[in-house]
């Protein structure tokens, strides 16, 4: 009798474990995405309805949606945005155009230098604090690569990233350099996913390299600029390594994007409702423009 109850017990916990494995296997991962992601989300959400004091002792206030109403005043807060999107134009469209350019070349004249594409795709490899450290040593005004090079050309040498006219370009060259090999990674796999067929039958044609380029390669191509432009608008938009290293914002706020203003008013100014506010509205703008972008790439299709 002892025997049969242990057996249907092993039984009916065999097969309930099998009916639920799917969620035991889903647990852990669900356990850290609720620790890591949500609960996070939902701190954020709360604390930007809220006006929390920097003495701990005091309880936080609701204030509805006053933080939110800051960002319409705030000339530090228009600021950062601003520059934010300047970078994000400038940087992501000159990496675009290189990453491109760069994987049109190999695929098409250089096919077997295969080192080429190991080094072009070393700097993405480096950490971004290690390129910040980089470049503030080359943007060095007195002991740097970049003005050596200057004064043995016999040209006048910059401030670069300590000057109000070059601090932005110089933040976006670095970025740049380091972000480059990510687009032309992902350009070249698309290249090599090509078909051969409508090619060839263009050059029978007597389709130009610049028609065949326009009519058939940025077509195809379509889908990975799409995910390349979009994974690399949303990372630009949340820039601050390399700003906070490079520049720390400045000089006059003309490197200051909304991420560093984000830690500035955290830690600086110890208003973490507010913070909490301006990331939330980063974190809408970004989901919104991504739906936009995605819905918009579909309808191109």
């Amino acid at each position: 009798m002892t025997v049969s109850i242990g057996a249907k017990f092993g039984n009916s916990f065999e097969r309930w474990f099998e009916r639920h494995l799917r969620v035991l296997m889903l647990a852990p991962a669900m356990l850290v995405l609720l620790t890591l992601t949500i609960f996070p989300s939902i701190y954020m959400i709360v604390a930007a309805a809220t006006r929390i004091s920097p003495n701990p002792d005091l309880p936080w206030q609701f204030a509805g949606a006053d933080n939110f109403l800051r960002l319409l005043t705030d000339e530090q807060f228009h600021v950062g945005l601003w520059n934010t999107l300047l970078f994000t134009v400038f940087a992501v469209g000159a990496e675009f155009l290189l990453g491109l350019g760069l994987a049109l070349l190999l695929d098409r004249y250089i096919r077997r230098l295969n080192f080429l594409k190991t080094i072009l795709m070393l700097p993405m490899m480096l950490p971004p604090v290690a390129v910040a450290i980089t470049w503030k040593l080359i943007y060095e005004p007195q002991f740097g690569v970049l003005n050596e090079i200057m004064f043995r050309l016999g040209l006048p040498l910059q401030a670069w990233a300590g000057d109000v006219r070059l601090a932005m370009f110089s933040v976006i060259v670095a970025d740049v350099w380091q972000w480059t090999p990510f687009m032309f990674l992902l350009m070249l796999a698309g290249l090599a996913s090509l078909p051969d067929e409508p090619y060839e039958a263009a050059a029978i044609d007597g389709a130009s390299a610049w028609r065949q380029f326009w009519d058939l390669t940025l077509p195809f191509l379509k889908p990975v600029i799409a995910i390349a432009l979009l994974l690399r608008i949303m990372d630009a938009l949340r820039l601050f390594d390399l700003v906070f290293i490079l520049t720390g914002g400045g000089p006059a706020d003309r490197t200051k994007t909304l991420s560093l203003y984000i830690y500035q008013v955290a830690y600086r100014f110890a208003d973490p409702s507010y913070a909490a506010a301006i990331s939330l509205f980063v974190l809408f703008t970004t989901v919104a423009f991504s739906t936009w972008f995605i819905k918009r790439m579909r309808l191109a299709d």
